[in-house]
């Protein structure tokens, strides 16, 4: 009995605390403005926050936009310099220009009776180049495929179905 009495009068406890919270609330109405005005100030804070974020990535992301199309410029530059470099080098050395230099530097063109050959004792020359037979050729090749590896599956199947026919039993 102590039990349910004590029960009884804690639920009557808890009722008659959010009577007294309500009569408060109703009492100083300062009280819900100041829940309303720290909800609204809670949100906006998370609200600033976030935005603060949002606005620190997307300056991250176009400051490395930024970055790379200013590399990709010095890349077109390098590249524009390294084509004119390779034009000039050609026209530098072209069989006409290269003639030119070495003439002024004191060569001339060999004449026959210049040419000296040097006849080294032991030294075998290569073999001669003999060039290979086209795979269709009609003329027999050494080291051909055998016979065995030329059989087709239908004379494979055939020799098989007629064992009498190429000698066997």
């Amino acid at each position: 009995m102590i039990l349910a009495g004590t029960d009884s009068s804690n639920a009557g406890a808890g009722e008659n605390v959010k009577k007294r919270r309500k009569q408060a609330f109703k009492l100083t109405p300062w009280r819900s403005q100041l829940r309303i005005t720290s909800r609204t100030v809670l949100t906006a804070i998370v609200l600033l926050i976030i935005g603060g974020l949002y606005l620190a990535v997307n300056a991250r992301v176009a400051r490395s936009g930024r970055n790379v199309l200013i590399l990709q410029s010095e890349r077109a530059e390098l590249q524009r310099q390294i084509a004119e470099l390779t034009a000039t080098f050609a026209e530098l050395t072209t069989p006409e220009r290269m003639l030119e230099r070495a003439l002024t530097l004191g060569f001339r063109p060999a004449e026959l009776g210049d040419i000296e050959y040097i006849v080294v004792a032991g030294y075998v020359p290569p073999d001669p180049f003999v060039a290979p037979t086209p795979p269709n050729s009609t003329t027999e090749r050494e080291g051909g495929l055998s016979p065995a590896y030329t059989e087709t599956l239908g004379d494979w199947i055939s020799r098989l179905v007629s064992p009498g026919r190429n000698g066997r039993q």
